[in-house]
């Protein structure tokens, strides 16, 4: 298992004993009348993955230029990144029409590429999704621990927050909200 893997798998772990009381009660919670009623959205279709390396990344940075640019660094292997792309794709739907872009990049293997396009299908990802063709992305994208992970770029394309939603070395990471407000910063500039 590659270092990147163990230490997301290490990272999921402890994500999961911190998150599994929260995550019960939403179960618990979660089934009110109001939700029961609310209509049911049907997903978009999902942009196909584009294979770039770190100079096709910087590109596409440098082609949104005029809009807040999130990264969402993630892979189809990788549970906490799976559980927390909705949110990504969530984020893009409310705010693509006041200069958000979404970028995707899996650091899915080739041979898993079928995977990361499928999941991307799943959740109806229809911004730009890429897939790393770099031999260490981790170094490559600067990507201090583990994944899921963002960077949040400004209008101007400057690279402006770096941030992960996991628990890090025993810091908590960024909250789904905590993530809503720099992206609602970054558009009000």
């Amino acid at each position: 298992m590659s270092a990147l893997r163990t230490k997301t798998w290490v990272a999921s772990a402890r994500m999961f004993t911190i998150l599994s009381p929260i995550l019960l009660g939403f179960g618990i919670a979660g089934c009110d009348r109001a939700a029961q009623q609310s209509p049911v959205r049907s997903l978009e279709a999902a942009s196909p993955l584009v294979a770039v390396d770190r100079a096709g990344f910087d590109r596409v940075i440098a082609d949104n230029a005029g809009k807040v640019v999130l990264v969402d660094f993630w892979a189809s292997w990788c549970p906490p990144c799976q559980y927390a792309f909705p949110h990504t794709v969530a984020l893009y739907t409310e705010n693509q029409d006041k200069g958000l872009q979404v970028v995707s990049v899996s650091l899915d293997s080739a041979a898993d590429s079928q995977k990361a396009q499928q999941f991307l299908d799943s959740v109806g990802a229809s911004f730009e999704n890429l897939i790393c063709t770099e031999e260490n992305p981790i170094e490559s994208f600067d990507i201090p621990d583990a994944i899921p992970f963002y960077s949040l770029y400004d209008r101007q394309g400057q690279l402006r927050y770096k941030f992960s939603p996991l628990f890090a070395d025993g810091v908590q990471g960024e909250t789904p909200a905590s993530i809503d407000r720099r992206v609602q910063e970054l558009l009000a500039e």
